[in-house]
């Protein structure tokens, strides 16, 4: 058995290291990533679920 777990949110990795990001740059750096995954998991033929808080 394999167990995945992804923590989706914003982007903000910059900001914790003094740097500048503006926060529509933040979600789209995290859409981008979650679309990649989704991409990635949709060939697994896998049933997956998903919890959003």
């Amino acid at each position: 058995m394999v167990l995945l777990s992804f923590d989706i949110e914003e982007f903000d990795m910059p900001l914790e290291y003094k740097g500048e990001i503006s926060f529509d740059k933040q979600i789209s750096i995290s859409q981008h990533g979650l679309e990649n995954i989704l991409n990635i998991l949709k060939n697994t033929e896998q049933k997956l679920p998903f919890f959003l808080p």
